[in-house]
Parts: C-alpha cells; structure tokens; sequence
C-alpha cells in the first residue's frame, strides 16, 4: 500500500533491549519467528537497556502512586542478556495457546498450521 514497515529484525531488536515483552511475544507469535531466525538476525550477545529501564521507571514512578507493589510495575534496570529472553519466548509459543484454539490446528496463538509466511504474502491496494 505503499507504507514503509519497519524490518521485522529491527522492530525485534528495540523490543527485546526496551523490555517489551508482550508486544514481542504478539510479534514471535504472530509470524511464527523461531530460535534460528532469531540468531541469524539479531544482535543477542547484548543487554538490555539500562538508560531506557531507568527513563520508564522514572516515567512510571512519576505517574503511580508509590506503593510496596508499584515496583512490580517498573521494568529490570540491571544489565539482563538478551539470548535467554530471546530463547524463553520462541520456545514458548505453543504454552501461549489459549484452551480455545486446538493445538493441531495452530503453530502459535496466531498462527494456523499451513498458514504462508507473511512476509512473503504479496500485499495490494485494495
């Protein structure tokens, strides 16, 4: 349609080093993106960002009331590799199926067996 997409391995990179773990594993799941893709793309001899822990939490802590439970809201700010993080949600997909999908029928949450790749699907201006 003309749009510019960002490519799936930098959009992946800044999600791992920002700590977005959800919005990862929406991605992993929704392209099917495996341990193999992972390291033939991405940089996983890194850590996390301590600079953007520590800019979040303190937006964070600015914008909640401070509680003994507000911490669980912050992100780690301690230098945390990226390989385990990386490995933990590709071998999880299949634990990410919900009870109302059948498990023969998906690869992940969403991703049905015999689906294409959909950085291969040819896209159209409808």
């Amino acid at each position: 349609m003309g749009l510019p997409y960002p490519k799936p391995e930098y959009l992946v990179q800044s999600l791992l080093e920002t700590q977005r773990l959800v919005d990862l594993e929406d991605l992993v799941d929704g392209m099917n993106l495996s341990e193999e893709w992972g390291e033939q793309h991405l940089d996983l001899d890194r850590t996390c960002s301590v600079e953007y822990a520590q800019w979040k939490d303190g937006q964070i802590r600015a914008t909640i009331p401070q509680t003994q439970f507000s911490c669980l809201m912050e992100l780690n700010d301690y230098p945390k590799p990226l390989r385990p993080i990386w490995k933990e949600i590709v071998q999880t997909k299949e634990r990410r199926i919900g009870v109302e999908l059948p498990k023969e029928d998906y690869l992940t949450r969403f991703f049905p067996v015999g689906r294409e790749d959909p950085r291969l699907r040819e896209r159209t201006n409808v």
